[in-house]
């Protein structure tokens, strides 16, 4: 169940990030502009002038990738790290895109590497689930606990 869930959310977030990524102009001029302002604004108010736009971008793109490495993790039977490479390949293949096809874009290797890194932390985050998925597998391949014994003491857990 939570493997399908995951795969159900992953598709419909890949789907955000391609009209994202593939909008033919950058993404929202005047929004980028208005950034642009407010940090400048923000920087002579007090902001700290290490916090700029191309901070801003930077994390932006390592936050886009985030659930692509959660949701991809989860989604996986096995080898789920290979999200992680997914990733990389997923974000050179946007890049490479944006280089031919859509001229008012800019390809950048900063973006590979960001993206990349979100979704390794998205993958991080996923261990803990993952594991407890590898846990409850062992137990019912060993014969100690039934599958159905798995989802009533889960149920259990949720009540008060």
């Amino acid at each position: 169940m939570q493997r399908r869930l995951a795969a159900v959310l992953l598709a419909l977030f890949l789907l955000a990030v391609a009209v994202i990524v593939f909008w033919p102009g950058p993404p929202a001029p005047a929004g980028q502009s208005s950034l642009k302002t407010y940090l400048s604004h923000g920087a002579s108010h007090g902001l700290p002038e290490w916090i700029t736009f191309g901070l801003v971008e930077t994390l932006s793109n390592v936050v886009m990738f985030v659930p692509l490495g959660l949701l991809g993790s989860l989604a996986l039977r096995r080898h789920n790290y290979l999200v992680v490479a997914f990733g990389a390949l997923g974000s050179a293949l946007i890049e490479l895109i944006q280089l031919v096809a859509l001229p008012a874009r800019v390809a950048s290797f900063d973006d590979i590497r960001s993206n990349t890194i979100g979704a390794l932390i998205g993958f991080l985050l996923s261990v803990p689930a993952l594991r407890s998925r590898h846990r409850r597998r062992s137990r019912y391949r060993a014969g100690r606990i039934s599958a159905a014994d798995s989802r009533r003491r889960a149920g259990r857990a949720l009540r008060p």
